[in-house]
């Protein structure tokens, strides 16, 4: 009996091992999954945790199922909301039942610092979603994230660590002014279609969270006045069942931002976040493939 209970021990004990926290360096490894990209983890090194990569929102979410049951784990006191409070993901709302406040350790010389929303039904494929604006280094407090999408990892650096490679990249200005102070960088999305060139200046949100390549917010004035201006770009329409437009898309031949070029992507035009102050939404296809650090201290957004 007593060498089994040892035997159970050491499998109990691997299997914490294999669902692994950050490696040393306090990086972590990434699977995409349903067109965004995830990373397993410990909650203080307790409760298994697999986490949706996010930036479009300003707080941790959670299913309410999952907060509850390894409350004891994360060990932050819940607040019942008051009233109806809600939250807008992607154009689904979800009811927001508690709020808790405080840190998480996530792995080595990683914790998350701020608010924690808990949502009834957030019955994702992870359950959780993280703003990696929150992500902190306990090693000196810095909020410095490598997000190396050659490597499929992204990690939380140190400042000297991210000293030691600053030259190899490229900066643009990260900006605060959005919806719920979520990042953002002025410049200018500069695509080509039917033979043509066009400008559209403006400030986008750098939005981990959306897996399409550019979403531009239809209730934004810059996007109306860039559109009517250029009435002769084709918008690509979508239609649902009951005939009611729910989409509406330009393609592309070739596109640049934010030092980077592309070919053959689609522009999204989206009425689904009407609370959104910015001109566009970033998302995923603009950060596949290469390297990219966001230095949410000083403010800067670097590209490689």
């Amino acid at each position: 009996m007593k060498s089994f209970v040892s035997f159970l021990s050491i499998v109990l004990f691997s299997c914490n091992t294999i669902f692994a926290q950050s490696n040393s360096d306090g990086s972590f490894a990434l699977k995409k999954e349903n067109g965004h990209y995830y990373f397993e983890t410990l909650i203080n090194e307790k409760a298994p945790a697999k986490m949706m990569l996010e930036s479009g929102i300003f707080v941790m979410v959670m299913d309410s199922l999952y907060a509850f049951e390894n409350k004891e784990a994360i060990n932050l006191d819940y607040t019942r909301t008051q009233g109806n409070e809600n939250m807008n993901l992607g154009g689904k709302v979800y009811d927001i039942t508690h709020k808790a406040k405080g840190k998480v350790q996530l792995g080595n010389n990683v914790e998350y610092c701020g608010e924690i929303f808990i949502l009834s039904g957030y019955n994702t494929y992870s359950g959780i979603a993280i703003p990696i604006q929150n992500i902190y280094n306990t090693e000196d407090g810095s909020r410095i994230i490598k997000l190396d999408m050659e490597k499929l990892e992204f990690c939380s650096m140190s400042r000297k660590q991210f000293q030691s490679e600053v030259g190899d990249y490229a900066a643009t200005a990260i900006n605060y002014n959005s919806y719920m102070g979520m990042p953002a960088v002025k410049t200018h999305l500069d695509f080509e279609k039917d033979g043509k060139n066009y400008s559209l200046p403006g400030n986008y949100l750098l939005d981990l969270g959306n897996a399409s390549f550019v979403f531009l917010m239809k209730q934004s004035q810059v996007v109306q006045g860039f559109l009517h201006d250029n009435q002769d770009i084709e918008l690509k329409k979508a239609y649902n069942k009951k005939g009611v437009l729910v989409a509406e898309a330009i393609v592309t031949e070739k596109a640049s931002l934010c030092n980077r070029g592309f070919e053959k992507q689609v522009i999204a035009i989206t009425s689904a976040l009407p609370k959104f102050t910015v001109e566009g939404s970033v998302g995923l296809k603009f950060f596949e493939g290469a390297v990219s650090v966001f230095d949410f201290e000083k403010q800067k957004f670097y590209t490689k």
